[in-house]
């Protein structure tokens, strides 16, 4: 019988950054950044300190890996989605519904934890911008597939997105002291008609209306 191949020590490194990265995520769900400690962390994931401090050197550094982490994970469901969009299993609507689930949930929960500390903590804002740029440029790329072939030009394409995700991020602010399912209900149906109507707009035709004197074109 062959023996069983040991792992290298790069494979035995990237397993205890992976679970240090879940321990902090955990973490920051169920305990917030000002009380999670890296003694907490190393607990859990279940490795020394001095292992944690031989990979991530700070809080803040093990921190920024781990939403990076998120990021790429939901990053990866959306681009998902955006497939099904494709194909045609999915709708517009029934992204929104997927972009909620995932923001009204453990992403938003974290999210609101790590930009709180950000806006006091230098170093944890600075390596965190890099990150939250690219995670909404991947955004950006697959939003912009609902809406080829409509009207819309790309400032309003981002411009629909950006307001989707601020209302969601709205939303799962006020659920921490909302529980109130039919009023957020209520929003996310008023939402999908607005994106509905915007991307069936046709600005040539609105260009051809005859603009009545005062200068504004008839409706």
């Amino acid at each position: 019988m062959a023996k069983p191949q040991r792992r290298t020590q790069e494979e035995r490194s990237a397993e205890t950054r992976a679970r240090l990265v879940e321990a902090t995520l955990d973490c920051l769900n169920e305990r917030g950044y000002p009380r999670t400690t890296t003694a907490e962390i190393a607990e859990r994931a279940g490795v020394t300190r001095g292992a944690l401090n031989h990979h991530f050197p700070s809080k803040d550094a093990l921190v920024v890996r781990a939403i990076e982490h998120l990021l790429k994970s939901a990053t990866s469901d959306i681009r998902g989605l955006a497939a099904s969009v494709r194909d045609g299993s999915l709708s517009l609507s029934d992204f929104v519904e997927r972009l909620w689930d995932l923001f009204s949930g453990r992403l938003l929960l974290i999210t609101l934890e790590h930009i709180t500390e950000a806006r006091h903590n230098g170093v944890l804002r600075e390596g965190l911008i890099p990150v939250v740029r690219e995670f909404h440029a991947a955004l950006d790329r697959i939003w912009g597939d609902f809406f080829k072939g409509t009207h819309l030009d790309d400032r309003e394409v981002q411009t629909a997105l950006n307001a989707s995700l601020c209302l969601m991020r709205g939303m799962g602010m006020q659920q921490v002291l909302r529980d109130d399912p039919s009023y957020y209900r209520g929003l996310l149906d008023f939402w999908k008609s607005i994106l509905a109507d915007y991307s069936r707009r046709d600005h040539a035709q609105e260009e051809r209306q005859p603009v009545r004197a005062g200068g504004s074109k008839e409706r």
